[in-house]
């Protein structure tokens, strides 16, 4: 579900249940065309559809994070982000981003329980591949 899809009263009763947040990173830097944003947004897109149709009952979709700083303040901008998400209840967050690298993924692993990018050659996982990589996250955390 979509962080709109829920009304103060309807997330005070449901809570519980949402424990995955599921935050895009778009990564845009300002200097993109339009037509380039939007096959950025477009594959962003996609990329989150691995997850938010097959688990809707338990992830909440936040809104993206479309600018992004260079280098370490980007990982300081979503490293931020991330534990406010934590303070405010969730026990899982799983990044989607299409620039992973880009917002210091390789320096900052542990930022996040799930990094959902695309594969080295560009191209978005299977879904098999992402649903596999999301129970493995709620099982491995579980054992801890």
């Amino acid at each position: 579900m979509k962080f709109n899809d829920f009304s103060a009263e309807k997330w005070g009763e449901l809570q519980r249940y949402f424990d995955t947040c599921l935050l895009p990173v778009t990564g845009l830097a300002g200097g993109e065309s339009p037509d380039e944003a939007t096959h950025q947004l477009e594959r962003l897109r996609d990329l989150l559809s691995l997850v938010e149709g097959p688990y809707a009952g338990r992830t909440v979709t936040y809104p993206a994070l479309h600018y992004i700083p260079e280098g370490e303040a980007a990982a300081d901008l979503v490293a931020g982000v991330v534990s406010r998400l934590r303070s405010a209840g969730f026990k899982y967050v799983i990044i989607a981003s299409l620039s992973a690298e880009g917002i210091g993924r390789s320096r900052h692993e542990d930022i996040a329980d799930l990094w959902l990018v695309p594969q080295e050659d560009g191209t978005l996982p299977e879904a098999r591949e992402a649903s596999a990589a999301v129970l493995a996250m709620w099982k491995r955390t579980a054992e801890t």
